[in-house]
């Protein structure tokens, strides 16, 4: 890789799943590492052993956000944390060799796995052929799993199901729906130009760029997703500011009757993205927490509810 690569170095003690998330937003993080920092009792038992933390950036990480983002998680969530120190990293792909150091993952009836495993995909399994690239959505985050399993249980539909990825990454919760129904037809959008490149060879990767038309749009606002709504189903993986800010945008962008997939939230944060959405006329049907994280399923009124 010829560009520069920055790395934000810290110490902190507390959960690694949140911890990671608000990092990485405040960041702009391609990939993060925590691992626990080794100390003279060598007790791998110990709770509050602190995490060496290490994000890898493509752009200069803003110390102010980042200096909030370690407020937040002190005042917030009760964590300990060192001051983040940002640095430039020697010129080696490190993007690449975290990647190529993922197995693959079992999530429900699907198998994850990255473009450099040449094994079968097991019987009886999904396939979703990988390479997250430089965007986020590995399947490995609680959040990602929960919309998956999700998906699995409420894409059915009498008719080809229109569905709308929003914040769609990698395109793994895109491709995830169009291989659980063949007659799917989905809009799989990204704020992230990076992300939307990742997205269409992921798509090709996988063989369902039939399916699956891919682009550039900050939400619900573009014509991507305006031209084709209204939507049987919509996926949201996002953090849960945005959610809580788009719960309108949802709302016009689905059929009566059809059901948004909320996730990106940790358990602190899910009533209020539940709120939002109560508040702009949708129903609550179901919330999965994974860990310390929550997927939520809504749905649009005056549809079949439990259907």
């Amino acid at each position: 890789m010829s560009a520069d690569l920055w790395q934000v170095r810290l110490q902190l003690t507390g959960d690694q799943d949140i911890a990671g998330e608000i990092l990485i937003a405040a960041s702009d993080a391609v990939t993060i590492s925590m691992t626990h920092k080794q100390n003279d009792t060598q007790d791998d038992e110990q709770d509050d052993k602190p995490w060496d933390v290490v994000l890898i950036c493509q752009t200069p990480p803003d110390q102010n956000r980042l200096d909030m983002a370690v407020e937040t998680l002190t005042a917030d969530f009760g964590m300990a944390a060192t001051p983040p120190v940002v640095s430039v990293m020697p010129n080696i792909d490190w993007l690449q060799k975290n990647w190529m150091d993922m197995k693959p993952l079992e999530i429900g009836r699907f198998w994850i796995y990255g473009t450099h495993i040449t094994d079968p995909v097991p019987d009886g399994k999904i396939g979703v052929h990988l390479d997250a690239g430089m965007a986020f959505g590995t399947g490995n985050h609680a959040t990602t799993q929960g919309c998956i399993l999700l998906v699995e249980t409420h894409i059915q539909t009498p008719h080809a199901p229109k569905i709308a990825d929003i914040g769609s990454g990698s395109g793994i919760l895109a491709i995830a729906a169009a291989k659980l129904d063949p007659r799917s037809q989905i809009i799989a959008v990204d704020n992230d130009p990076v992300a939307v490149t990742v997205m269409v060879e992921n798509i090709k990767h996988n063989k369902t760029d039939k399916q699956i038309t891919c682009g550039l749009s900050d939400g619900y606002d573009s014509p991507y997703i305006h031209d084709h709504a209204p939507f049987d189903l919509v996926m949201a993986n996002i953090l849960p500011s945005p959610l809580i800010t788009m719960a309108a945008d949802a709302a016009k962008a689905l059929r009566d009757g059809g059901k948004i997939i909320l996730s990106g939230l940790n358990l602190k944060h899910a009533d209020d993205v539940i709120a939002a959405h109560l508040a702009v006329g949708l129903v609550h049907v179901e919330s999965l927490p994974v860990g310390d994280w929550m997927t939520v399923l809504m749905q649009k009124p005056d549809g079949d509810i439990d259907g």
